[in-house]
């Protein structure tokens, strides 16, 4: 009998070894270039990362007892669920409030942004993101990077689109912010990504509550979706997470909430149904109880 050979389909790369890789996905949710004379906030804290980049100097961020001053040699990352506060120059921050005076420089003619850079006008660059890793990573915290070449030249490229068009993205840009977030987050300590591999089970819950917010996210209904009792379920989610389940639960429509606030037009109401509250008053509460602000003020204040 003949002997019959067969091969492997070719992958396109050469090596028998495996390899793996984190499983990051990045969504960029704004990337914007404004002029701001007032950015005094008593209390910003968001649940994805924010990416600063300021031409001028006069910008301070204060947190766990730092402040920061930001200035043009330098980029900043400041991690998911960090609280800080902000001001320019020796401006004094309004108690319990915010002041914010600024706005797009995209299609701004050359002599108006010359009369506000005269005016102390100082040029900020802002991108926001998440990183949708299935671990949880909680470091909250600012990161100070010096800015490259590769940065600078990539920080150009996105403020000459910006200062053209502010709506439409165009591949070269997204490139370009793409690499500027990832060449940052590859300066941060390699230990901060490093976690012990949590239980399949919630990993897969993990995923299922962040796709599924508007929909029966009860004890019985998640533990039913592993083939687990509901009080073994719950015991080993805050085990491995350290929170209860409808804690977590919470926290991730909250979260939902603050990104549809800032990256969209929807009304409070709306907000509300999208992220799987009954009604606009339990919204309320469950809002000021997590972020300590109302929805109004959170939507109003919390900008950039």
């Amino acid at each position: 009998m003949d002997k019959v050979f067969t091969k492997e389909p070719f992958t396109g790369d050469p090596s028998g070894t495996v390899q793996t890789f984190p499983k990051f996905t990045l969504q960029l949710l704004c990337c914007r270039y404004w002029w701001l004379l007032h950015w005094e906030h008593s209390r910003l804290g968001f649940p994805f990362w924010r990416l600063y980049y300021n031409f001028q100097e006069g910008a301070h961020i204060q947190y766990n007892g730092e402040v920061f001053d930001l200035h043009p040699g330098s980029i900043y990352l400041i991690a998911p669920n960090t609280d800080y506060s902000t001001w320019l120059y020796e401006h004094t921050i309004p108690k319990d409030s915010y002041r914010l005076t600024g706005g797009s420089l995209t299609t701004m003619d050359e002599s108006r942004r010359g009369e506000l850079s005269k005016d102390g006008a100082i040029g900020h660059l802002f991108i926001h993101f998440n990183l949708n890793y299935p671990y949880i990573l909680n470091h909250p915290g600012i990161y100070r990077f010096a800015l490259d070449e590769n940065s600078k030249a990539m920080i150009q490229k996105i403020r000459s689109h910006l200062l053209v068009e502010n709506k439409v993205i165009d591949a070269a840009t997204y490139f370009a912010i793409h690499s500027l977030i990832g060449s940052s987050l590859s300066e941060m300590d390699a230990s901060l990504w490093e976690q012990s591999p949590l239980d399949n089970r919630i990993i897969k819950i993990i995923d299922y509550i962040r796709t599924h917010l508007t929909g029966d996210l009860s004890n019985e209904a998640l533990a039913e979706q592993v083939c687990i009792t509901t009080n073994s379920f719950s015991r080993i989610f805050k085990e491995e997470v350290g929170m209860t389940l409808q804690n977590y639960v919470r926290q991730q429509r909250i979260d939902q909430a603050c990104s549809l606030f800032l990256h969209s037009n929807m009304s409070i109401d709306q907000v509300a149904n999208q992220t799987g509250f009954s009604n606009r008053y339990h919204f309320t509460r469950v809002f000021h109880e997590v972020t300590h602000t109302t929805p109004a003020k959170y939507k109003k204040g919390a900008l950039i």
